[in-house]
């Protein structure tokens, strides 16, 4: 039941897809064993903080505890790439509702200045999240490093989780179940969604927006 991280790059101007496989949907109960909610909101006193807080949810739960934020967090800050980018991160929420009725609260990034060409469309990034949802520290440090990098990052949602509820087993176990067994092809057909979200962007260029219509 390992996660598997597969990359597909078909080349510096079109998509990236990068998605969280095996146990994606099946690792919940490992990752989230938390019986309070100390960690819904993010406190980084005495942690090095990242260049800019992500401009979603400020209540979002992000981490499996406040410990594990405090640790993201100083790692995030002090990434020695995202450290020597001279620009500035733009984190905006991102919604759709799929043809079958979930909204999906993913979210934008992208980064202007420190080099990159202003103006000019990029390719395009989405990332999976893992069984956990969405609302992921890790999930929003490795977008800004993509960001820097001139991407434009999607972070998808396949749960419909605003809020960061993905970490009590007890909302996100139900919701990741559809998923499995004969549930895979929605899981594809969601994804898929995804892809179509990033690929209408304004901000992606045309490659990227070719390479999802072909998924």
């Amino acid at each position: 039941n390992e996660s598997k991280n597969t990359t597909v790059r078909m080349s510096d101007r079109t998509l990236t897809l990068l998605l969280a496989t095996g146990a994606t949907f099946a690792c919940a109960s490992l990752v989230a064993r938390v019986r309070s909610r100390a960690a819904r909101r993010l406190t980084m006193s005495g942690a090095a903080e990242p260049a800019v807080r992500w401009a979603l949810d400020d209540d979002a739960r992000t981490a499996a505890s406040a410990d594990q934020a405090h640790i993201l967090a100083q790692a995030w800050g002090s990434d020695p790439e995202i450290g020597v980018f001279g620009g500035t991160l733009c984190a905006v929420p991102f919604v759709r509702t799929t043809t079958d009725g979930l909204v999906m609260h993913g979210s934008l990034a992208y980064c202007n200045g420190g080099g990159l060409r202003e103006g000019s469309p990029r390719p395009g990034v989405c990332l999976v999240h893992t069984a956990v949802g969405p609302q992921d520290l890790y999930l929003r440090w490795r977008a800004h490093a993509l960001a820097t990098r001139g991407y434009v990052v999607l972070i998808a949602d396949l749960l419909g989780d605003p809020h960061g509820d993905g970490w009590e087993p007890a909302w996100c176990g139900p919701r990741r179940e559809v998923y499995t067994g004969e549930g895979r092809p929605l899981l594809q057909r969601r994804t898929r969604e995804a892809l179509q979200q990033l690929a209408e962007s304004p901000l992606v260029d045309a490659s990227t927006r070719r390479a999802a219509r072909a998924v």
